[in-house]
């Protein structure tokens, strides 16, 4: 019986910390704290559209090229991430779930920097830094926190970081999509 209970717990951890795969997390960084106000979104000179362009079309060749080489990178760790959630939703315990998660976390910070290192097309760069660049670092920030809260079995935490996680996927997403990226918009 007391088995059972754990067990039952532990599930509840897994899903509210989203390791069993089927989360709104997309793939990008936290915050230094859970209550500061992220920056307004910026807005795309080219388009006047807050958030960057629509994702009919995108017709600037600077920005097509860009989008290629930097959703080539997502594809590359999308297996890997991938694999490191699958392994957190199906780990025996509490510590080789937090484990993967911050498997998948690293993955995810290793899969920023190669972003960054991508020169964005010319007038994009601070649209970036503040859509996604920073609120990835943000993103990041509270996974570290999810994992120290699976770690504790801290259920009250996990349930306000993960909400606090999932707001600023669902914003990285919708920028990402809007901005023209198809493998980086995607959700996790």
């Amino acid at each position: 019986m007391g088995r059972l209970f754990l067990l039952i717990g532990f599930g509840l951890l897994l899903a509210l910390a989203g390791l069993s795969g089927c989360g709104a997390e997309t793939r990008r960084a936290e915050t230094e704290t859970e209550t500061a106000a992220a920056p307004a979104p910026v807005t795309d000179a080219s388009t006047g559209v807050p958030g960057g362009a629509p994702a009919a079309r995108v017709t600037n060749p600077h920005r097509r090229a860009y989008i290629v080489r930097t959703d080539r990178i997502c594809r590359h760790f999308d297996p890997e991430r991938a694999g490191a959630r699958k392994r957190a939703g199906e780990a025996p315990d509490i510590a080789g779930a937090a484990k993967a998660y911050g498997e998948d976390t690293a993955l995810g910070a290793d899969e920023l920097g190669q972003i960054e290192a991508v020169p964005p097309p010319p007038g994009d760069a601070a649209l970036l830094r503040a859509n996604v660049f920073e609120p990835i670092r943000r993103q990041l920030a509270l996974r570290a926190r999810i994992r120290t809260a699976l770690a504790a079995v801290d259920v009250p935490r996990l349930r306000v970081l993960r909400a606090q996680s999932d707001e600023l996927g669902r914003e990285l997403s919708a920028f990402a999509r809007g901005y023209g990226w198809r493998s980086c918009g995607e959700a996790d």
